[in-house]
C-alpha cells in the first residue's frame, strides 16, 4: 500500500491559479526554437557589423577634425539620407 495517494492529492489542485508559467515541449520543439534563435543572433550579429561600417567611418572623420571649430559640409542632406536609408534597410527590415 503506497503510503501517499498522489493521483488524490494532486486532484485538489487543479485551479489555474497555480499556474507557474511554463509547459512541457518535445526535444524537437526545444531545439527548433534554440536553432532559430541561434540563427537570429547571428542574423543581427552582421547586421550590426555592418551598421559599424557605416557610422565609425563617419565618427572618426569627426574625430580627426576634432581641433577644427567648424565643419563645412555643403549638401550634406542627400548623403545622409542615403546613410540613413541604409541603415533603416539593416535595422527594420
Amino acid at each position: 500500500m503506497a503510503l501517499v495517494d498522489f493521483d488524490k492529492i494532486l486532484q485538489e489542485y487543479t485551479e489555474d491559479d497555480d499556474d507557474f508559467g511554463f509547459s512541457a515541449v518535445s526535444e524537437e520543439e526545444y531545439n527548433s526554437v534554440i536553432n532559430k534563435t541561434a540563427e537570429t543572433a547571428d542574423d543581427y550579429k552582421l547586421r550590426l557589423a555592418e551598421v559599424e561600417k557605416m557610422i565609425i567611418p563617419f565618427l572618426k572623420k569627426l574625430h580627426s577634425t576634432g581641433d577644427k571649430e567648424y565643419i563645412y559640409w555643403p549638401n550634406r542632406k542627400p548623403v545622409i539620407e542615403k546613410q540613413i536609408e541604409k541603415i533603416l534597410k539593416l535595422t527594420r527590415d
